[in-house]
């Protein structure tokens, strides 16, 4: 794929927004959202208990209080649809704290009227490692503060985008996954997503919400954790090397921070143009294709002249294949979405930060 096609670090969004709510604003995927939806032309509201890096982008703002961040969502949305929402039920006018002065403020040239609000629920424990060791934290963050989040919006009318992961259809599967296929959560964290789905598509069946569901496969790019797979292997690059993991056989589906953004911004758009209530759409975001850990450090490796050391442990002969690759069809016949940053040239940006030739 062409370096051009590339994201650029404030690309704007096919998917256009008038008014949006960003829920864990300053986490990976939520700082990518954030940045598209600015750069488009929506008013964001960004909620996130750790301060926004750096300079505010246009048409953006922070809580970072915490406190009845919910109610003053709900505010920003509705206050783009001709009349404020109730939110949730505490007692809290709407125009009133820390946002009051925001909340009327006129949407930027390109998303003036009626345009559409949605609200990216990206908060949450994604890390599948501490929600197996604590699953009674795992549940607060991962389904219990879902369940706040609709409640608090249940007579706005958004789009309610949720990402939900890949690891639901388990890792068996010797074709990419469909949305279709069983579910066979194998851990806390799958687990917990599918239970949220399930609270998404009951809020969405009738009334103002529409859903929207995407199952992610593994993302990554410049700022993106180390307790992943990618992630070890990138900061050992970053060290110099050398690269080694565990186990070298496991077939993943790397999709691009800046890729996942923007599926996320369409799938919402195409929720809310349904012509009825469907509960929500689910939709695979992910590159559809496969590439094996050993492949990746290949990858890695000349990518950054840096030397490889063998697996840390030889499968015995019985060992089974780990697999899992989405099939990304969906998406693309709703919203006419397509990856556009290939492995190669994203694990070149991973490391430099900006665009890599």
């Amino acid at each position: 794929m062409p370096d051009s096609l590339a994201a650029t670090a404030a690309p704007q969004s096919a998917a256009r927004f008038g008014r949006a709510v960003v829920f864990g604003a300053c986490g990976f995927l939520g700082r990518e959202v954030v940045r598209r939806l600015s750069a488009s032309g929506a008013l964001v509201l960004g909620v996130d208990t750790r301060p926004w890096p750096g300079a505010l982008p246009a048409g953006y703002s922070h809580n970072a209080e915490g406190s009845d961040a919910l109610a003053e969502a709900a505010a920003h949305l509705g206050a783009g649809q001709g009349a404020l929402s109730p939110g949730p039920p505490n007692g809290i006018p709407k125009g009133q704290g820390h946002l009051a002065g925001v909340q009327g403020a006129e949407p930027p040239a390109g998303a003036r009227g009626r345009a559409p609000a949605a609200f990216f629920h990206l908060a949450g424990l994604a890390d599948a490692g501490a929600c197996q060791r604590d699953p009674d934290l795992a549940r607060r963050l991962n389904v219990d503060l879902v369940a706040l989040a609709l409640d608090a919006l249940s007579n706005t009318p958004c789009a309610f985008v949720f990402p939900s992961t890949g690891i639901v259809y388990g890792d068996a599967l010797d074709r990419p996954a469909r949305e279709d296929d069983p579910l066979l959560p194998q851990a806390e964290y799958a687990r917990g997503k599918i239970e949220a789905e399930g609270l998404v598509r009951a809020a969405c069946a009738a009334g103002p919400l529409r859903g929207a569901i995407a199952r992610l496969s593994n993302l990554y790019g410049p700022g993106g954790a180390e307790n992943t797979v990618l992630g070890r292997i990138l900061a050992q690059a970053r060290a110099g090397g050398p690269l080694q993991v565990w186990d070298e056989s496991p077939v993943r589906d790397f999709l691009h921070v800046s890729d996942a953004a923007e599926g996320l911004l369409r799938l919402g758009l195409a929720a809310l143009e349904l012509e009825s209530p469907a509960g929500a759409l689910t939709a695979n975001l992910s590159t559809g294709v496969g590439t094996s850990v050993g492949g990746l450090i290949d990858l890695c490796a000349e990518l950054f002249h840096t030397p490889r050391l063998p697996q840390e442990r030889e499968p015995g002969p019985a060992a089974r294949a780990s697999t899992l690759v989405l099939d990304n069809g969906r998406l693309a016949a709703l919203t006419g979405w397509r990856p556009q940053t290939d492995l190669r040239l994203g694990l070149k940006r991973s490391i430099t930060g900006g665009d890599a030739a």
